[in-house]
């Protein structure tokens, strides 16, 4: 059966994330925490508001 678009677009995120796992697990990619210099330097984005409106 056909998947929906929304479907597809959760396979290919649960597959890069667990691509993203094994490279941590295998030490190829570490992940850290921000410094605070880099924290000053790089704010965080504002969140756009949800464009579709709720039913």
């Amino acid at each position: 059966m056909a998947r929906t678009v929304r479907e597809q677009q959760d396979k290919r995120r649960e597959e890069k994330l667990k691509q993203v796992q094994e490279q941590v697990d295998e030490g190829s990619l570490v992940i850290r925490k921000m410094t605070k210099k880099e924290r000053k330097d790089n704010p965080a984005k504002p969140r756009p508001k949800d464009k579709r409106r709720k039913r």
